[in-house]
């Protein structure tokens, strides 16, 4: 298929997409939520020009990774970081933070239902949530937009922004993207309402998304593992079998496989992006993904890059399978081009197709590996969150027979 055959494809998908979100049943989203607070690191002048030790480090550290094109998060141990921003730094704008979250606040911009985990009910965290989110309360599922907000609010995540070109310090940005900071450690929610009514949900929901393993300090992972573990023990024992772990970037790459080792058993679908799954090793995309299935025992795991998608499954519809990524490239493309979730409208006129480094489908080692490319923009009004927007996409058309794709 030529480029132009691509954007044709995907400007055909755009009048069928809005249908999909209304028609699809509920969505689990967990296991972390929070606010994340954004900023423009091309703008952040005052941390560069810095003599105090910790803004000194936290500016060289953000200024390497843009040099080098590296998004991911990374955890700056500062305690007093939060009051530093607040009087030397301009906040853009807040935002929702978290995996599950954001691909909770997509399905609810386009229309379908989706079950978030909120251990804080703050009014900050509260004001960045879409209406139509769903939140667990004793008595029943209620919109967000019914709830008043209430205690204090836990520390945000700072979300520093960069486009390609842009002057960073004292080099330029290699590429366009973000790097996520936390200067605390995050443990997973604690929302007893959310795991009472999702176990009393399971049966009829279509799927699961789960995050947030790498915020948690080492020293509490296996606990957070084993309240998870029995979490997604108690969906499948309800029927639901279409739970989705997003990996999410790691420094101790060792904490990773105590992930996978623990969630394996219980998921049936990984989603990375391609710098996480470089962290694997190989150079080979399609062998990496394909062994790092067999070993793990899932039916299909998914990787988002900048300008391609590609799966591997088990899966006997690629047909599905590639307008499930297809609908998660749009959908985040969108974001991108808009810098806000949105309902796509068309191919975003700015936006390039470069040739993707796989065939359309392909049969290798008995799996089935499905490749597109994506809508790129080289200069986005906004990176946060696209890899969540694009996880959201693809559960619009996958849902459909999630006992085998998912």
């Amino acid at each position: 298929m030529t480029l132009d055959s691509w954007r044709e494809r995907y400007a055909s998908l755009v009048p069928r997409l809005g249908g999909l979100a209304p028609r699809m049943p509920l969505t689990l989203c967990g296991l972390a939520t929070c606010t994340d607070a954004y900023l423009r690191l091309a703008d952040a002048g005052p941390l560069f020009a810095a003599t105090s030790c910790k803004p000194v480090q936290l500016a060289k550290a953000l200024q390497w990774r843009a040099a080098n094109g590296i998004g991911g998060e990374l955890f700056f141990d500062w305690p007093e970081a939060e009051g530093w921003i607040a009087q030397n730094l301009t906040i853009s704008s807040w935002g929702l933070g978290g995996t599950g979250a954001q691909a909770a606040q997509t399905l609810a911009v386009l229309g379908a239902p989706a079950l978030v985990t909120l251990q804080d009910r703050s009014q900050r965290q509260l004001s960045v949530i879409h209406p139509d989110v769903l939140v667990a309360t004793r008595q029943r599922l209620e919109k967000r937009g019914a709830l008043e907000g209430s205690g204090p609010s836990k520390p945000a995540h700072y979300i520093f922004e960069f486009n390609a070109g842009e002057v960073v310090g004292s080099e330029r940005a290699k590429r366009s993207t973000r790097v996520i900071v936390r200067f605390a450690d995050d443990p997973l929610d604690r929302d007893l309402a959310f795991v009472h009514k999702s176990i009393a949900q399971a049966s009829q929901a279509s799927a699961a998304v789960i995050c947030g393993f790498n915020e948690v300090a080492s020293a509490s992972l296996a606990a957070e593992l084993e309240y998870t573990k029995n979490l997604l023990s108690a969906w499948r024992d309800e029927g639901l079998t279409a739970i989705h772990l997003e990996l999410g970037g790691y420094e101790d790459l060792s904490l990773r496989d105590q992930v996978l080792s623990a969630l394996a058993p219980l998921i049936s679908s990984l989603g990375m992006s391609h710098s996480e799954l470089r962290q694997f090793g190989s150079g080979d995309v399609d062998a990496e993904v394909i062994n790092l299935r067999e070993k793990l025992g899932l039916k299909r795991i998914c990787v988002h890059a900048d300008t391609w998608a590609l799966a591997s499954t088990s899966d006997d519809d690629p047909e599905r399978e590639l307008e499930s990524l297809m609908c998660g490239c749009l959908v985040a493309s969108c974001r991108a081009a808009q810098g806000q979730i949105s309902i796509p409208a068309g191919v975003p006129p700015n936006a390039l197709f470069h040739e993707p480094p796989y065939p359309q489908t392909s049969k290798q080692n008995g799996s089935t590996l499905i490749c597109c490319p994506a809508p790129y923009l080289e200069q986005p009004k906004a990176t946060i969150g696209l890899g969540d927007t694009f996880l959201a996409g693809t559960l619009l058309t996958n849902w459909k027979s999630r006992t085998t794709t998912l």
